[in-house]
């Protein structure tokens, strides 16, 4: 049995979802301490070793909240000891595991961008951004697990691909029901929402936004009846994360994936939902009829294959414990870590 520190990126509930299946199995092998930043707080909190974290988001304050962060993350570590950070997007605690000589492993859809071999072609400015952008939270990691909606190839020593698990709330459904299921990560895509209502479309938003849109049901955030639904419904609308198009591609559900201009991540993300078959990729600015059209194309098309292949990649649950496994201390766990090389 090891020590291991668990850090969970905060914006989005992505991080937390897919976090929840790994740290299920790691439990049972392993001392795990969960440490969750902004959202993934609210997914993770009841999860045994749980403690809330300062959330370091993009924007202003950042630089604040990463100083005050890295300090405390520093603090943590000193006093606990463990034999190895696990990063999940969190810039901070691989820069404070560091500094401490503690080993680190990086987990995270964004590492695709720098350490796998990509099939599609994708904006040069856009991709060195987002070599960048993860950097910051997996540079001094000497494992990598980059987890992914369609099967990709690793190029650097230490990287394993990996899907997301799939929620075990999510039933499996042998007719959908006719409606779209909507989610947000930002509270945005309500335009998108009203016009699909307006073309006869039954729409079934959870999230709390300021305004619903005439024909749109409004659920609240409860992750148990947002499963449940997607077991159920016949395509998804969403922002263009990783985990949900995961999940829309195991299920055979097509998506219509949205972003804003500026998100270069999520722009990122809808090129590749669209280029592995899964969706419609679409700004929010954009989403034009004609973009609806293309969507409502996709309804009835045949998706067997495509959730034959993207079940068939390993889960992370099972790479990350891998990973671990093959980096499992032998003698005195702190001397045998320092030792490990990419």
């Amino acid at each position: 049995m090891i020590r291991i520190a668990y850090f969970v990126h905060g914006r989005g509930k992505g991080h937390a979802i897919r976090t929840q299946a790994v740290i299920e199995g790691l439990h049972r092998r392993h001392e795990v301490r969960v440490f969750c930043a902004g959202q993934a707080w609210d997914v993770l909190k009841d999860v045994p070793g749980a403690e809330p974290a300062l959330a370091c988001l993009p924007g202003k304050g950042m630089l604040a909240s990463f100083a005050l962060r890295f300090r405390g993350d520093r603090e943590r570590l000193r006093r606990w000891s463990p034999d190895l950070v696990v990063s999940d997007s969190d810039g901070p605690s691989v820069n404070a595991a560091k500094s401490l000589g503690i080993p680190v492993m990086a987990v995270g859809h964004g590492l695709i961008f720098q350490h796998t071999q990509l099939n599609s072609t994708l904006p040069v400015h856009k991709h060195v951004r987002e070599i960048v952008n993860v950097a910051s939270s997996s540079w001094p990691a000497v494992r990598r697990v980059a987890v992914h909606f369609a099967p990709v190839r690793p190029r650097t020593p230490g990287t394993y691909v990996a899907r997301p698990d799939l929620r075990s709330e999510i039933p499996s459904a042998s007719t959908r029901e006719d409606f779209l299921l909507a989610y947000f990560r930002d509270g945005n895509g309500l335009v998108a929402l009203e016009r699909l209502a307006r073309r006869g479309h039954r729409v079934v938003l959870f999230g709390k936004p300021r305004e619903v849109p005439p024909g749109v049901e409004i659920h609240a955030p409860d992750g148990q009846a947002f499963a449940e639904a997607l077991g159920r419904c016949r395509a998804v609308v969403g922002s263009a994360g990783n985990h949900l198009p995961a999940e829309c591609a195991m299920l055979g559900i097509p998506m219509l994936a949205l972003h804003r201009r500026g998100d270069a991540e999520h722009e990122m993300n809808a090129h590749l939902v669209e280029a592995a078959g899964i969706g419609i990729a679409a700004d929010f600015e954009h989403c034009t009829p004609e973009v609806l059209q293309r969507f409502e194309a996709e309804f009835d098309r045949p998706r067997e294959e495509l959730a034959a292949r993207t079940r068939a990649m390993r889960p992370a649950s099972e790479v990350v414990s891998h990973a671990i496994e093959e980096l499992r201390p032998h003698r005195t766990a702190r001397a045998a870590w320092k030792n490990t090389t990419a």
